[in-house]
């Protein structure tokens, strides 16, 4: 047998043309995969007055979630996801961060401008779903957070879904996390809240015309979460009517934070230390009624939130979850400092199936042990529904605190385009 020599070019180009002979078309790789997400543009104007001054802020934010989902062999599939956010501070051209690569911090939640935010594969035998990898949480208690673990679903029951979630790595630079900067442990442990792992289990449930859901979760050594949500809901007289109800609540194992904000090192130890918020349970319930007809839409609510002591609690780990609110900016249910009595009403006009008018009013009243602070929101909005996937919306929000103490006035308009 002769043996012929090829020189490494002549073997790179023999196995590029037999991949390429082996490869499946564009058009047969594409065919199983589905993609979803959005591409958004926002533009906000915020004003915060306080006693010693205003600060104002003008920013361009630019932000895309595409997720492809990808049928592998037999059961299994495979999702991957990137997100794309950006903001450059209006008339400022030195701090714009549309820069992608080395040095780049991005803005606020992932920690670079690109990045992959889901990377995780799924597989599903009858009714049951188990992912595994990087993913959103999907929890009552988050909204978008993300987090490296596992999720199970199973529904082998008519019009209930069962959940159980485990993850040891939570998305930390999340913004909407209220505790995030907070550290647990002893003066000297680097440790923040979300560290921690985060494990839950939920029923789901849904049968005309009562829906319900019951969530129970617990981050490590921090607190244990809890919710019920009922809504019931009915037509009667061509106006769509619903009464929602919800009791949740905190049960801290951990005694006590320290603030990282104030966080420092002790030049003889070269250990941290830091303020410490003591730290105590929490009680959330709320109601909400809602109606809707001929074109008109409206809503009445009330939240009371009581701390059982004096310390810090939290209801939702991160943004307000699936928690009933109202309003933009001024209820937070992440990091609860006071008892707080909140009522809102909501209304709107829908022209045409397309442009839709309507306001919001939210007022609430703190109690710090006695020392009470009041506090309202109200909101003008406008939404017009161009399309089915194309959105426009614009608001605007004014918060009045008690004694002039971080007023706030805060404009947004939005365009959306959902895959």
């Amino acid at each position: 047998m002769k043996l012929v020599k090829l020189s490494l070019a002549a073997i790179v180009a023999a196995g590029a043309l037999s991949s390429v002979a082996s490869a499946a078309s564009l058009e047969e790789a594409i065919k199983n995969v589905d993609v979803s997400g959005y591409a958004r543009y926002r533009f906000d104007s915020k004003k915060i007055t306080t006693v010693a001054g205003q600060n104002t802020a003008n920013a361009h934010r630019f932000t895309s979630d595409i997720d492809f989902k990808a049928a592998l062999d037999d059961n299994f599939f495979g999702v991957i996801g990137f997100r794309y956010d950006s903001v450059d501070a209006s008339g400022e051209r030195a701090n714009a961060q549309t820069n992608v690569g080395w040095n780049d911090d991005g803005f606020g939640e992932y920690g670079q401008t690109f990045n992959v935010r889901q990377f995780y594969l799924g597989y599903t035998a009858g009714n049951t779903t188990v992912t595994a990898g990087r993913q959103v949480l999907g929890t009552f208690f988050t909204d978008d957070m993300v987090g490296t673990g596992i999720k199970v679903l199973n529904s082998d029951i008519s019009g209930l879904t069962l959940a159980a979630i485990a993850f040891d790595n939570l998305q930390g630079t999340d913004t909407d996390m209220g505790t995030r900067e907070l550290f647990i442990g002893s003066n000297g442990a680097n440790e923040h809240v979300y560290d921690r792992n985060l494990y839950g289990v939920a029923a789901i449930g849904s049968y005309d015309p009562v829906s319900f859901q019951v969530w129970y979760a617990a981050l490590d050594s921090v607190a244990q979460l809890y919710a019920l949500d009922v809504t019931l809901g009915a037509n009667l007289g061509g106006a769509d009517l619903s009464l929602q109800a919800q009791y949740a609540g905190s049960s801290v194992w951990a005694n006590n934070v320290r603030d990282r904000a104030r966080v420092g090192i002790d030049p003889t130890t070269g250990l941290f230390v830091g303020e410490v918020t003591e730290l105590d349970d929490a009680q959330f319930l709320a109601v909400k009624a809602g109606a809707k007809a001929f074109g008109f839409d409206g809503s009445v609510g009330y939240v009371n939130i009581n701390t059982q002591g004096s310390g810090a609690s939290l209801i939702s780990l991160e943004d307000q979850g699936a928690f009933i609110t109202a309003g933009e900016d001024l209820l937070d249910y992440t990091k609860v400092g006071a008892d707080q009595s909140i009522y809102f009403v909501t209304a709107g006009y829908t022209f045409a199936d397309k442009v839709r008018v309507g306001a919001d009013y939210v007022g609430a009243r703190y109690d710090n042990e006695g020392d009470y602070t009041d506090a309202y929101e109200a909101v003008a909005r406008v939404d017009y529904k161009y399309s089915k996937k194309l959105n426009f919306k614009t608001w605007y929000s004014y918060i009045d605190r008690d004694n002039n103490e971080n007023d706030a006035k805060h404009l947004r308009f939005e365009a959306r385009y959902n895959f």
